[in-house]
């Protein structure tokens, strides 16, 4: 373990209900961290084409997002939180799959703070997901 991950205070109190999926309930990022704010991230693939399958956009949209990260030197595991947008609640298990594929399952698997939010559509209709990041790192 790198010694930034033993900064970021990723943590789940005892007090209030488990998380429903990998995530940290809360996230303490050290004072004087450099931050990143991602934009939303679609599922579209740097040729412009969009998977119509919910699993390969939740999965291309959070490589877009690793994309945006190491530009300037960070990674997924540098994520502090994340805010997921869809359009369908029968596209969950797709999402949950996808997501399972990019960050696995281990103790060492990134585990931002997250939320999902079900909307009535997105800026083009062939676009099932968005998902908005933060990371921060020393």
């Amino acid at each position: 373990m790198i010694l930034w991950e033993k900064m970021i205070n990723r943590y789940n109190p005892d007090s209030i209900a488990p998380p429903f999926s990998p995530y940290s309930q809360g996230v303490e990022v050290p004072a004087g961290a450099r931050t990143i704010y991602v934009a939303g991230q679609v599922g579209v693939k740097p040729d412009g084409s969009v998977p119509e399958d919910m699993e390969e956009q939740t999965v291309q949209a959070f490589l877009n997002i690793q994309s945006v990260l190491r530009e300037k030197g960070m990674d997924l595991i540098d994520l502090v939180e994340t805010r997921t947008y869809m359009i369908s609640k029968d596209d969950l298990p797709g999402y949950r799959a996808g997501r399972k594929r990019v960050f696995g399952t281990g103790d060492e698997a990134p585990k931002p703070a997250a939320a999902l939010v079900y909307v009535a559509g997105l800026a083009q209709p062939d676009w099932k997901i968005e998902i908005c990041a933060v990371a921060a790192k020393d």
